[in-house]
């Protein structure tokens, strides 16, 4: 992930997020420059500068400890060390954290950085501990001291609210990450909806378009907006809302995945399982690209969710840059996604780029008694047969659709937009074209083919053990298919 992509991250997290600048521990020792002198003492100047390192590393971990304690924040506080790739070599709480969490001593709780993460709020934690990581990965652009709110789950379960002030100690030499520490305290007090409003305003800020929706009846307030949203006739219902812009200014081939997307219980379930859950889509009004998210905005005393946050944001510039860089490799791509005999997708492409796609159906198709083709025509004939197969397949689906060459004579057909009725029109067609196969060499060869179709919007990846079971079906009568409705 690049720098920029980092400080969106960060910016955009779960939480308040602010850095500043801390002062300078100087009175530091010199290292030698060995370039300065002779090759014969090269050696010892090195062992010096090793031992002078060590020496500064210890002094500057005392100086910052007592500077933090200085600043009264000492409730809760945490130390980590680095070595010079920045690989992190140690963690450890102070009394004062174990305490505040209701731990009871090192063996309840151990100096590892794994113990921290336990004590995230899990709804929320992969957020947090990515945040820690984007923000150790960037640290030479940020100030030494940064700021963070977030929640932490005690031992009995209950959960918090602490905020706190990290600062990051780099080496005086090459400016790498020697030392992150940091202090805390509960803040859960303070927080009351008010303090949530300003959070979420300020994540706000970044979307084209966002409402603050209580979870109880699914009322909310505007946080920004858009002219195109001003048009539109206003609900109580935040989910109505939002289907009435989809109706006024999304693209049509848009809008049956967002009225299926905008559903209060599918979307709360995606919050409390993943944090998040978004969808992409491209407005005829606006004509630009979009993202739609919705994300915790706050939680109950007792974990569930009290508000959530919808936010719209213009992808358009990141999506152009994305169509430029494929752009560049779309040659690379062609011939590393491409099967070298059929000329059609390879099973690279499946594993890669497409298992986790949603579809509408997966079809799993082979030639049948192809082994026989083999050994009465020779392979030469076999290779053939899988060409034409595959040139037949290829030409019968839309441009959108993709036509894999899953293995020996066996080929996957995955459909993004089709009917049930359409789908055994098409199979039926196939099953037809496969048949009338004419081969120059052996006219007297025929082939048939056996296709087995899982038909039903879900991920490609969900869909092809279905489809291998319609494939059986098929096969024990062949030249024929099956289709299972999920």
């Amino acid at each position: 992930m690049d720098k920029k992509a980092i400080s969106e991250s960060i910016d955009n997290g779960i939480g308040k997020f602010a850095a500043e600048a801390s002062v300078a521990v100087e009175d530091i020792s010199e290292l030698f420059d060995v370039s300065a002198y002779p090759a014969e003492m090269h050696d010892i100047l090195t062992e010096c500068n090793r031992r002078l390192d060590e020496a500064n590393s210890k002094y500057r971990i005392a100086k910052y400890r007592e500077d933090m304690f200085a600043k009264g924040l000492k409730a809760g506080m945490y130390f980590c060390t680095f070595d010079r790739d920045e690989n992190m070599l140690s963690f450890e709480f102070n009394d004062e954290t174990r305490q505040m969490l209701g731990y009871d001593g090192l063996e309840d709780l151990p100096d590892e950085f794994e113990s921290w993460v336990k004590t995230l709020v899990p709804e929320e934690k992969d957020a947090i501990v990515k945040l820690f990581w984007d923000s150790v990965r960037i640290h030479r652009e940020l100030p030494d001291i940064t700021h963070a709110t977030y929640r932490m789950q005690k031992k009995d379960g209950s959960i918090i609210w602490v905020t706190g002030a990290g600062r990051f100690i780099r080496r005086p030499d090459d400016g790498s990450l020697e030392i992150y520490m940091g202090c805390y305290r509960d803040i859960t007090a303070q927080q009351e909806l008010e303090e949530y409003l300003k959070i979420i305003e300020a994540i706000g800020k970044i979307f084209n378009f966002s409402m603050f929706i209580d979870v109880n009846d699914m009322s909310y307030r505007m946080i920004s907006t858009n002219e195109y949203v001003e048009k539109v006739p206003k609900d109580p219902d935040a989910i109505r809302f939002l289907r009435n812009n989809v109706a006024s200014s999304v693209a049509k081939s848009f809008r049956k995945r967002l009225y299926e997307w905008l559903d209060k219980d599918k979307i709360l379930e995606a919050i409390n399982e993943h944090g998040t859950t978004s969808m992409e889509f491209y407005s005829e009004s606006a004509q630009r690209w979009y993202d739609g998210i919705f994300m915790v905005g706050d939680r109950n005393e007792d974990g569930s969710l009290a508000h959530i946050v919808y936010g719209c944001q213009d992808t358009t510039e990141a999506k152009l840059q994305n169509l430029a860089q494929q752009k560049k490799i779309s040659e690379f791509e062609t011939e590393m996604y491409t099967d070298s005999l059929s000329k059609i997708r390879n099973r690279k492409f499946l594993d890669e780029k497409l298992i986790y796609e949603p579809c509408k159906a997966v079809v799993m198709a082979d030639i049948d008694l192809f082994k026989e083709v083999n050994d009465t025509a020779g392979h030469q004939c076999g290779d053939e047969a899988i060409r034409r197969v595959a040139q037949i397949l290829d030409k019968s689906v839309r441009k959108g659709d993709v036509v894999i060459r899953y293995g020996g004579d066996e080929f996957m057909i995955v459909f993004f937009d089709i009917t049930r009725e359409n789908l055994e029109n098409k199979l039926a067609k196939l099953r037809s074209e496969v048949g009338k196969t004419v081969f120059e060499n052996n006219r007297d060869l025929r082939i048939t083919m056996s296709f087995g179709a899982a038909y039903g919007t879900e991920l490609v990846s969900n869909l092809i053990k279905t489809a291998d079971k319609a494939l059986y079906e098929s096969k024990k009568t062949r030249d024929t298919y099956t289709i299972i409705e999920i």
